[in-house]
């Protein structure tokens, strides 16, 4: 070997200048192919730039960890060869995968440019933290500060030139974020004016919207300072828009509905309900064809054009208003007038919810056929009408009389129907069919169809006194209202039967879910009821070592189907708590179905299960018995007999005295029994005195002593299982005197 390294510095030395000519001749040649060959195949030189630069900059790097390995750890040069670069390989390892996923995730275009940038995923931070780990540490080796410098620089320099080339394109936003990244801190503080992110938008509105629903409800509270929460409130509604409003309206309406729901007789507050304009709601798309005439009179003549009869069917005509109303409300009920406010909202209540029982169909032929026959309103039913409904006002729109004055509203009992109309929401709502009330009685029977209507002639328009809400008289001396009249063409909605009658467990209204969902409702209870007897038919107390996580699971999913209404997770958990109660195991149940949970099985004698129920029970009689208070044993057995749920009464009444006759060293009839293992073994009432002890086990203590050299208390007490203190270093005393006495003799 030294010979070898002899030829090669003597042929350096000879020869030096002509090999570093040769070698600088061929990479001037190389250079120049390389330049011919990309020309030709019109490929970019940037990428091969950049890889040439990156692993000159990664031998730089190299070069230090192999001083490290050199110098620092003092390894073989034949190992250091082989681990000196493995943080370079890491890093090169990493880049490849992070540039293979995100051309993976990235969409291209057929001429090669991305319309979708993708993203690196996790590698990206990988090589970052792989370049700035070979950079610490190849910088604590170095001598001077400009080298540390230098050995930092150049791993964080490789990186940020392969990140910025691979996403020159861009690169995606991930799904996941930073909570409280620099950009999105300096949004919240005003810092940043979020017009290029959608993220920053959208969590700038959340913010504004949640903010103006605290604030409201903190005005509406009169929190203190009231002043400061109004005028918060009223910049941040400055500001909002239409999206905004919208949201946080049903935002509390919302919150109002949930607090009904879960404290039903809490303080109730205003909530805003947004009223749409009358041309927006379908009541004014119906009164649109209706034409106000100037002249009465000039009407008339050209052939009663602006007031010819109308048909509307008896059917409920439905007018969808903003807000939450109902379902029992009556349309017949006098309406409130609640002034509108300036806005043009109108600031209303929730109704609260109401359980009513539902009214069954009845199939009344003549209700039935009044039903489907339509009632006509306009100017020729004065002749059908007769004298007597001439002089009966009737209310159109909460407004009786001729003169439309408001009708006495009661106090407490305008429901949200009525409030919106006396707002100025325009609707008009005519059911016909026979309903609820809102004291629960039943409603009003359907309008029976009226005469077909005269040609023409001026007369009294005929009252309707049975329907939730009339038409307004007619004449042909007074202007027809826009809101009484309905033309000829408007559009009429056609006569839908009545549906199917439901039952009264799936039809009453509770809200936001079926009643049959809800714990603790009389549906509810019928449905575990239904699940308890199926899975009594399905486990026995045999069936209990047998039940493990699979038979438990497969058993819930056979079961589930049956009863679809509690839903799979809710049949796994009592079929959970099931075994656990047959298995005499308690259960804190979050359900309220503990009747419906079944006793515990007793088990069968010497199985397994009873030798465990006995060892409960042996250990629960230990525990009370430790305090030495002597207990009868049938107290003892009314006390215990919950520690052994799967023990018949007798068995732990013959074991409890069995044990009680075994603790006072009396010969229990018990030992013949299968628990004979479990008794104590019989306990004098007299203490050993200290010669019985001496007897027993003077010659072991006397043995440890000359073994040792010293017998302590601990020992004594140890060896005679002996309580007393004063009594141990007796027996100690008279041991160590008599091996005294040996060993002088």
């Amino acid at each position: 070997m030294k010979q070898l390294n002899d030829l090669v510095a003597g042929f350096w030395q000879d020869y030096a200048a002509l090999v570093l000519l040769a070698g600088g001749l061929l990479g001037v040649v190389l250079l120049i192919s390389f330049a011919i060959w990309a020309r030709r195949s019109q490929k970019p030189l940037r990428p091969i730039a950049l890889a040439f630069s990156m692993n000159l900059a990664l031998l730089l790097n190299a070069e230090g960890m192999w001083v490290i390995a050199i110098d620092q750890l003092k390894l073989p040069k034949i190992f250091a060869v082989l681990v000196f670069a493995v943080f370079e390989i890491c890093f090169l390892t990493a880049t490849s995968l992070a540039a293979e996923q995100y051309r993976r995730t990235s969409t291209y275009a057929p001429d090669g440019t991305v319309v979708t940038p993708g993203h690196p995923g996790p590698m990206l931070w990988i090589a970052a933290l792989i370049a700035g780990l070979s950079g610490v540490i190849v910088a604590s080796n170095a001598v001077t500060f400009t080298e540390k410098l230098l050995r930092l620089a150049v791993p964080c320099m490789i990186f940020l030139m392969w990140w910025a080339a691979l996403t020159a394109a861009g690169q995606r936003v991930r799904r996941g974020r930073f909570a409280y990244s620099p950009r999105r801190l300096a949004e919240r503080w005003g810092w940043l004016i979020p017009d290029d992110d959608p993220d920053l938008v959208r969590m700038a509105a959340d913010r504004q919207v949640r903010r103006m629903v605290v604030n409201y409800h903190r005005v509406s509270a009169g929190r203190f300072p009231k002043p400061w929460w109004r005028n918060r409130l009223l910049k941040d509604a400055r500001t909002a828009g239409e999206p905004v409003v919208d949201e946080v309206i049903e935002q509390l309406a919302r919150i109002q509905r949930v607090m009904d729901l879960l404290v039903p007789g809490a303080v109730r507050i205003a909530v805003p309900v947004r009223t749409p304009a009358p041309a927006e709601t379908p009541a004014a798309a119906v009164l649109a064809g209706l034409t106000t005439p100037a002249d009465p009179e000039r009407s008339l003549a050209d052939g009663g054009a602006s007031t010819s009869a109308a048909t509307v069917p008896s059917a409920p005509l439905t007018a969808s208003i903003a807000g939450p109303a109902s379902p029992s409300a009556s349309p017949s009920s006098p309406a409130a007038s609640v002034p509108a406010s300036p806005s043009g909202q109108a600031v209303q209540f929730v109704e609260p919810v109401q359980f009513v029982q539902p009214a069954a169909a009845v199939a009344d032929p003549e209700v039935a056929s009044g039903a489907a026959e339509p009632v006509t309103v306009g100017s020729g039913t004065a002749d059908a009408a007769g004298p007597a409904g001439a002089n009966e006002p009737v209310a159109v729109n909460g407004r009786s009389g001729a003169n439309g004055a408001p009708a006495p509203a009661v106090p407490g009992r305008a429901t949200v129907v009525e409030r919106t109309i006396a707002a100025g929401g325009g609707v008009l709502p005519i059911p016909a069919q026979r309903g609820v009330t809102r004291d629960g009685a039943a409603g009003p029977a359907p309008v029976p169809s009226l005469p077909a209507a005269a040609p023409a002639g001026p007369a009294s328009a005929a009252p309707v006194s049975a329907a939730p809400v009339s038409a307004a008289p007619v004449s042909a001396a007074s202007p027809v209202s826009p809101a009484a009249t309905v033309s000829a063409a408007a559009p009429v909605p056609a006569v839908v039967p009545a549906p199917a009658a439901t039952p009264a467990w799936a039809a009453t209204p509770t809200g936001a879910r079926p009643a049959v969902s809800i714990a603790g409702s009389p549906w509810w209870r019928l449905a575990v009821d239904r699940l308890s007897k199926m899975v009594a038919e399905e486990i026995t107390a045999d069936d209990l070592p047998e039940m493990n996580y699979m038979r438990r699971t497969e058993l819930a999913r056979k079961l589930a189907p049956r009863v679809q209404e509690l839903g799979e997770g809710v049949v796994r958990t009592f079929i959970n708590e099931y075994i656990s109660e047959l298995d005499g195991e308690h259960v804190e149940s979050a359900y309220p179905w503990r009747d419906f949970l079944p006793s515990p099985a007793l088990a069968p004698v010497d199985s397994d299960a009873w030798h465990k129920a006995l060892l409960d029970l042996r250990t629960a009689l230990e525990e009370e018995l430790g305090d030495g208070t002597p207990l009868d044993p049938e107290e003892l057995a009314d006390l215990l007999a919950p520690s052994a749920p799967r023990l018949d009464e007798a068995t732990i009444r013959r074991f409890i005295g069995d044990y009680v006759l075994a603790l006072s060293g009396m010969s229990a009839p018990g030992s013949a029994q299968p628990w004979a293992e479990l008794l104590p073994r019989p306990q004098s009432v007299r203490p050993a005195s200290d010669e019985d002890l001496l007897e027993m086990h003077g010659a072991e203590l006397f043995e440890h002593l000359r073994s040792t050299g010293r017998l302590s208390r601990y020992k004594v007490q140890a060896v005679t299982g002996i309580k007393s203190r004063v009594q141990a270093d007796r027996i100690k005393s008279i041991i160590e005197e008599r091996a005294a006495e040996t060993a002088t003799a």
